[in-house]
């Protein structure tokens, strides 16, 4: 039997023998233990990305020397803290240098070397992933990776509400399709139905889908929870003018105008809706409270002017777009709009200089270009306007606008021939896209008529014998009296000259007759020649015309300079 005192003296050999053995190992599981505490203290003073980036070496060599288990785990959380960290002060740097490129390309690449080392400290680092994700978005980037690290965000997420709803809401960002895109968001409202930015988000989208009664649906019931969200109310406004519900929108906004008579916007909003009703009045004294609350509401002044102008006062139009101007000098609607009175009243160098301002600064914008070779067209600058579309024409070989217009400066230096091409064109051209408008083509009758009529004209009135064809003139133009209804005195007096030039001169007298009497009613401003033409026919001379304008070689008038390209 052993005795007690032996067992004792057994044990504690056996204890003395584990403490001698366990001492070495434990020195050389925590060797690493210095760089962690220094890493540790450099972390609590960490200020500047080289500090943050000193933590992650300290704590990469501290785990490298060796540590044991708890202090290895507090290693890597402190590396991961740190990394994510100075990923995000470079991420907060881009915008600084987003003229710079290669700072650009440098800065991402930083960043994303960081955020990978604290996911490989961390895998459960959701922050990260998202950072990532977003880098994985700017230029250069791959959108499939992109959408990996967001998908183990929202993994991540899954005890997080909140958080994994905005995760969705940027996985919604990098989808493809709309439908996906709709339910991401669908799914972040669900996730977090108090995320805002999920609504929005949605009802931006179902907008741009053309979803206006669902748009609809979503704004209000922000509305029901924030009354203040203005952008839902603009939301649920443009959708109710969408929706053509123009009543509802207007009262809509007369109750919000009740409970804040001094927002200026809601004024605004409201005569936007009335200028849908054609009610001028009603919408001039909202926009004139609307810049009494706010002498700089830019928005408010150009819409004013566009009721003005619509009203032909081209002085209050132009005062109130100059306003405008003073207030914000680069504001491109207002530009326009300048150009745009200047031109109807017949101030085409005022006009061409600033149309030439914006082509130049986006000379891609092709109802920029038309418009700006229609003004060099009025001031007689055919050849100017033929060089503009000609370069328009190699861009969008299917612009049948700009092989019209191409034409009529064509016909203005007697070219004919070209002229007739170019009409041949565009009326090819729109009759492809009238084809497959369908039943919509009504909203193209006038373009369409218009055509017609001109190939038609050139073809009974050129002077030169080669050209005309009194036969395809009348075909043309009977096309272009039916589809305006026998109601355009201009299509009317075609058609006259298509029977003079076919000899007919009974038919002649009878439809240059109705043009002038149409004329004389509408105070057309080519009513003299109209009743020219009838009397040339009363003599049974068939009509002759050929333009041959002097081009304009004034210089034109430089406008201030507002925009800047």
């Amino acid at each position: 039997m052993v005795s007690r005192a032996r067992r004792w003296t057994e044990t504690l050999g056996w204890l003395v023998l584990a403490i001698a053995l366990s001492a070495p190992v434990a020195a050389v599981e925590n060797e690493g233990q210095d760089k962690l505490d220094q890493a540790t203290d450099l972390k609590l003073t960490a200020r500047t990305p080289q500090d943050l980036a000193k933590v992650v070496e300290l704590c990469e060599e501290a785990i490298a020397e060796g540590l044991d288990e708890g202090n290895t785990k507090i290693a890597k959380q402190l590396l991961a803290a740190s990394a994510l960290q100075r990923a995000q002060i470079m991420v907060q740097q881009l915008p600084r240098v987003a003229r710079n490129p290669r700072l650009v390309r440098q800065l991402r690449q930083e960043a994303m070397r960081d955020l990978k080392k604290a996911v490989d400290a961390n895998p459960e680092l959701a922050e990260a992933f998202l950072l990532m994700a977003q880098l994985e978005r700017l230029p250069g980037g791959n959108s499939d990776a992109a959408l990996g690290y967001v998908n183990k965000a929202i993994e991540l997420l899954k005890d997080s509400p909140v958080d994994q709803a905005k995760a969705l809401l940027l996985r919604a960002a990098l989808r493809e399709s709309n439908e996906d895109k709709l339910k991401d968001l669908a799914e972040a409202i669900a996730t977090d139905p108090t995320n805002t930015d999920a609504w929005q988000a949605r009802i931006a989208l179902q907008m741009a889908m053309g979803k206006l009664a669902e748009a609809l649906e979503d704004a209000k019931k922000i509305l029901e929870e924030d009354e203040e969200n203005m952008f839902a109310l603009q939301a649920a406004i443009q959708s109710l003018l969408g929706l053509d519900k123009v009543d509802e929108a207007i009262e809509l906004l007369t109750a919000r105008i009740k409970k804040d008579p001094d927002n200026g916007a809601l004024y605004r909003v409201r005569a936007s809706a009335y200028l849908m009703q054609e009610k001028f009045d009603e919408a001039l004294a909202d926009l004139d409270k609307a810049i009494e609350l706010d002498e700089n509401d830019v928005a408010a002044l150009v819409m004013r002017a566009k009721v003005h102008f619509e009203r032909e006062d081209y002085d209050q139009a132009n005062h109130d777009i100059s306003t405008a101007l003073l207030i914000e000098p680069n504001n491109i609607e207002a530009v326009l709009w300048r150009a745009i009175i200047a031109g109807a009243d017949k101030r085409y160098s005022d006009a061409i200089a600033d149309m030439e301002m914006l082509v130049r600064a986006d000379p891609s914008n092709e109802a920029w270009i038309m418009q700006l070779a229609s003004y060099y067209q009025l001031d007689n600058r055919p050849r100017k306007a033929i060089q503009l579309l000609d370069e328009l024409i190699k861009q969008d070989p299917d612009a049948w606008r700009a092989y019209r217009l191409r034409g009529d400066a064509k016909l203005a230096i007697s070219e004919h021939v070209s002229a007739i091409k170019d009409y041949e064109k565009a009326i090819e051209l729109l009759e492809k896209e009238r084809a497959e408008l369908g039943d919509e083509v009504i909203e193209s009758d006038g373009d369409y008529s218009g055509l017609l009529n001109n190939l038609a004209w050139v073809l009974a009135t050129s002077p030169k014998d080669e050209i005309r064809d009194g036969k395809r003139a009348l075909e043309l133009a009977l096309k272009a009296a039916e589809v305006s209804n026998y109601e355009a005195p201009h299509i009317l007096s075609t058609l006259a000259a298509a029977y003079a030039e076919l000899g007919d001169f009974e038919n002649a007298r009878k439809w240059s007759a109705k043009a002038v009497e149409l004329g004389e009613l509408e105070g057309n401003e080519q009513l003299e020649q109209l009743k020219q033409e009838l009397e040339s026919y009363k003599q049974n001379k068939p009509w002759r015309e050929e333009q041959n304008v002097e081009e304009n070689q004034r210089p034109v008038v430089s406008a201030a300079e507002v925009i800047d390209t």
